[in-house]
């Protein structure tokens, strides 16, 4: 079973492979963050359970920020900007990403620019079964538990 964390990470390794050298932040940028970089968040999930039999559809959705160094006034080379965005979203254009075992299919881009960095917001689909949820659920027994008791008395 795949989780949109897997996914997160599958992507940061593509992000990686062409920004070498480069730090690629997982949901959170540290204060004071090394310019040029990318931050790839996962903003959301939704999922269809009805989409049948046993099955559940998830669509996670990712958003990759991508920043170059500012100014003074805190803006960034925007050409450059833009061009970081299309390297991003050439990384998506097969259509799918692979993750361990399977390929969760994109079914949705959008892009966005600002004075400070740019955006590529990915919907992925992909289904996993019933099943699935619940073996996720079960936890590994602890197998042997000691217990050492004593008693005290006072007076």
């Amino acid at each position: 079973m795949i989780t949109p964390n897997d996914i997160l990470g599958a992507l940061a390794e593509l992000v990686k492979g062409k920004f070498p050298g480069e730090a690629v932040y997982e949901n959170l940028c540290p204060q004071g963050f090394t310019r040029p970089c990318t931050l790839i968040e996962l903003d959301g999930c939704e999922g269809d359970a009805g989409f049948g039999t046993g099955i559940v559809e998830l669509r996670p959705v990712f958003t990759m920020t991508t920043f170059v160094p500012v100014d003074e006034y805190h803006h960034s080379h925007l050409e450059e900007l833009h061009r970081r965005q299309m390297v991003l979203t050439g990384l998506l254009l097969p259509g799918f990403i692979k993750v361990q075992d399977r390929a969760p299919k994109i079914v949705k881009l959008k892009l966005a620019s600002g004075y400070e960095c740019d955006t590529v917001t990915i919907t992925f689909s992909y289904t996993l079964t019933r099943k699935d949820f619940l073996d996720m659920e079960q936890h590994p027994s602890m197998g042997e538990l000691h217990l050492r008791q004593e008693a005290t008395t006072y007076g």
